[in-house]
């Protein structure tokens, strides 16, 4: 057989095979493109702006013509950013580890052990999810102010330190376990938090790394509190700076530095999430939880 006989034979079974293609799932396939480029784009041109020179930061190419870092060196030079970034570690740090720790008794509490006013206490619970946060903003600030917290690290962090949300998707993941596991551990001598971080976490890592992410994400991105309690520089996070940064043309207009800005915000929950991604997937479809 010819090579031309054969490319025609791939051709034609490439035809054959669109032409068996209903309407239905060509459709099925332009949205599920559409649902890959249309989130994408935005994040891949923010990326490109950071790295084009002025001249051509307004141009639709997502591959710049001239690489250059003078958008990321004035941010260096011109906007504590260091300093900054370092804060949103600390703050959101704290958070991380705090809500992971609570979510992680008190959702085996509600999971495994009864005492009275358990499901009067989860109800509870899950009803405060149902509350905006904006409605709290203020009785909140009002406890800051109380408590002398303003301008500094406890502000940001205490309101965060514990999550409905955490709470929930791990009793939810927690009910999985046998009571009779639970049951042999507490006549070998174990006691309640024995059971939890001996047995409980080391096999509940999947549920405990999407709360994390999740927390992560929601602490990490958090703008409006931190403005309202924060009023030193020096105490900004990374949201807050670049948002001043973009309303207020505080160190300049250029859309350059400002999409180097946004690109760095996004970068550290991009790279959680890629590393826990696996954790991730399973801990959502073990806990039933619908993204």
């Amino acid at each position: 057989m010819s090579l031309e006989s054969e490319d025609t034979g791939v051709f034609a079974s490439s035809h054959q095979r669109l032409s068996e293609l209903s309407g239905m799932q060509i459709l099925a396939y332009v949205v599920l493109t559409l649902g890959v480029v249309l989130p994408v784009f935005p994040f891949a041109l923010m990326v490109s702006m950071s790295f084009k020179p002025t001249n051509e930061i307004y141009s639709l190419n997502v591959i710049p013509t001239d690489f250059t870092l003078a958008h990321y060196r004035f941010l260096l030079e011109n906007v504590p950013i260091a300093r900054q970034f370092l804060n949103s570690v600390i703050v959101t740090g704290a958070v991380v580890v705090s809500v992971v720790i609570t979510s992680c008794i008190v959702a085996y509490s509600l999971a495994k052990l009864d005492w009275f006013g358990r499901d009067i206490t989860y109800n509870f619970i899950l009803a405060t999810m149902m509350i905006p946060g904006v409605l709290l903003l203020i009785p909140q600030f009002v406890v800051i102010v109380w408590l002398g917290w303003v301008n500094s690290y406890e502000a940001m962090i205490a309101p965060f330190a514990i999550s409905s949300f955490g709470i929930f998707l791990l009793t939810q993941f927690f009910k999985q376990f046998p009571d009779s596991l639970i049951d042999a551990a507490r006549m070998d001598g174990c006691n309640e938090l024995d059971i939890i971080f001996r047995i409980i976490l080391p096999n509940s890592m999947p549920a405990i790394a999407t709360v994390a992410i999740f927390t992560f994400m929601n602490r990490w991105n958090q703008m409006l509190w931190d403005l309202i309690v924060v009023k030193n520089e020096s105490m900004y996070t990374l949201p807050v700076s670049i948002t001043l940064f973009a309303k207020t043309g505080l160190y300049g207009n250029s859309m350059g530095p400002l999409m180097a800005g946004a690109t760095l915000l996004a970068l550290p929950t991009i790279l959680l999430f890629l590393l826990l991604r696996r954790y991730f997937i399973k801990g959502v479809t073990m806990s039933g939880l619908k993204v």
